[in-house]
């Protein structure tokens, strides 16, 4: 009977934990991505509702749309390297007497973000648009060669935006625009459970995929035709996930007979959304030679407090094997700012130089803090460049790195009898390169 309670309460630690790696993923600001195109990298995306300086806009901003004269294409590839280390200990009970466990773990994942921004003239004061881009993604991996594995391993998720606009000019001052989001999501998240020693090590592999529609609007005021003020809204997105939760290995095969050893179902479930963002950008051509932008932004990660999941396979508090354990997970986050300034230096007629710093706010919080997402405020600093090779071709390139600050790590996860304690410091940064061509089809 011991046996098997210490079962029960591993295989639910492994659900709950396993089941965390999801909210985070989708939702902290570290898988939160700022540059929907290759450019904005050189300034951090200051100025992004106001600069309105290609196809780009119609995601941004779509009231810039009216300031794309001809048809164009803007083709961008995002590389993101992210880098995470944990120096704590891991204590996990029924091992070595639950003693605290000295480790050192990386994190960090080589990420590929592309996209796609069309623009195209309908009429002289109204303007189609269509932006295929990568709003939330990234991936942390801290691999199964330490005692972390036990807390966390693989966590990745992406969200394909597609996003049709338009913009119209209301004057030669004021347009408006508006456009959908339709997007796709997915998500994976592994964990390991065990008992006693390695030798029981068992594998929770979850994945979902899901699905949500919003829209963005903004308003862009042009002052001079050198300075102007735009005002952007992305609306919150609700994502309706499904998917397979499987745990297999030793504890599994002890539980279930069949072969190979799996606990599985395919109707794993959660609804997670989210949150909007506004914000209020600035341009002015303040000289021949010098662009001066500025940007803030307010993200209603506020709304974002529980996640629950249905249907998750494994036992249950009787002991039994089950499809449709439900776990509930706090995360109480709170809305958040974020800032960005920047400027353009124009060498001559053909290249400027970018340049841009930024502060981003993290909206987690120490109590909830777990090794899945031990994100933190981060400040920005970029560089970039243009260069106009053709009358109709142009190419971008940038780079952004994120100093993330030292964030402490101290949580205890407990069901049942069973404990698992993390504790410690990680500490992290991110570098974010952006590669982009822009075509004038003239």
């Amino acid at each position: 009977m011991v046996k098997k309670l210490t079962i029960k309460q591993f295989f639910l630690l492994m659900s709950i934990t396993g089941s965390i790696v999801l909210p985070h993923g989708v939702f902290a600001a570290a898988f939160q991505l700022w540059e929907q195109d290759g450019a904005s990298v050189g300034n951090y995306h200051a100025g992004r509702a106001a600069i309105a300086e290609d196809a780009s806009t119609a995601y941004y901003n779509p009231a810039g749309l009216v300031r794309i004269p001809n048809q164009q294409l803007v083709l961008g590839i995002v590389p993101i390297t992210v880098d995470f280390l944990f120096d704590g200990t891991i204590a996990v009970e029924k091992i070595d007497d639950n003693e605290p466990r000295a480790t050192k773990a990386q994190g960090g994942t080589l990420n590929f973000v592309p996209d796609l921004h069309y623009a195209a003239p309908l009429f002289s004061n109204l303007v189609f648009g269509l932006s295929v881009a990568v709003p939330f993604g990234l991936q942390t991996n801290y691999g199964y060669g330490s005692i972390v594995r036990y807390s966390a391993t693989k966590t990745s998720l992406k969200v394909i935006d597609v996003a049709p606009s338009l913009g119209f000019a209301i004057n030669q001052h004021l347009s408006i625009g508006a456009g959908a989001d339709i997007e796709y999501s997915e998500a994976q998240f592994n964990l390991v459970a065990t008992v006693f020693e390695p030798m029981f090590d068992s594998y929770a592999n979850n994945s979902l995929s899901g699905h949500g529609v919003g829209y963005h609007a903004g308003i862009l005021y042009q002052f001079t035709p050198q300075t102007r003020m735009g005002l952007a809204y992305q609306s919150k997105v609700t994502h309706n996930f499904t998917g397979t939760s499987k745990f297999t290995g030793p504890l599994a095969n002890f539980l279930n007979e069949t072969l190979p050893p799996e606990i599985s179902n395919n109707n794993l479930k959660t609804t997670a959304t989210i949150p909007a963002t506004t914000t209020l950008s600035f341009f002015s051509a303040v000289h021949p030679s010098w662009d001066l932008m500025a940007t803030v932004s307010h993200i209603q990660w506020g709304i974002f407090k529980d996640v629950v999941l249905h249907n998750v396979s494994g036992v249950d508090e009787n002991v039994d094997i089950s499809n449709s354990i439900t776990v509930n997970i706090p995360q109480n986050y709170h809305n958040t700012w974020n800032y960005a300034v920047g400027a353009n230096y124009h060498v001559d007629e053909r290249w400027f130089i970018r340049t841009g710093a930024g502060y981003d706010e993290t909206p987690s919080n120490n109590e909830d803090r777990n090794l899945q997402l031990p994100d933190g405020d981060r400040i920005a600093l970029a560089l970039g460049a243009h260069f106009q090779a053709t009358k109709t071709l142009g190419f971008d390139l940038g780079w952004t790195h994120f100093f993330t600050a030292s964030v402490p790590i101290d949580i205890t996860q407990q069901v049942g009898g069973q404990v698992t304690t993390s504790k410690g410091d990680v500490t992290g940064n991110a570098d974010v390169y952006g590669f982009q061509m822009k075509w004038d089809m003239i």
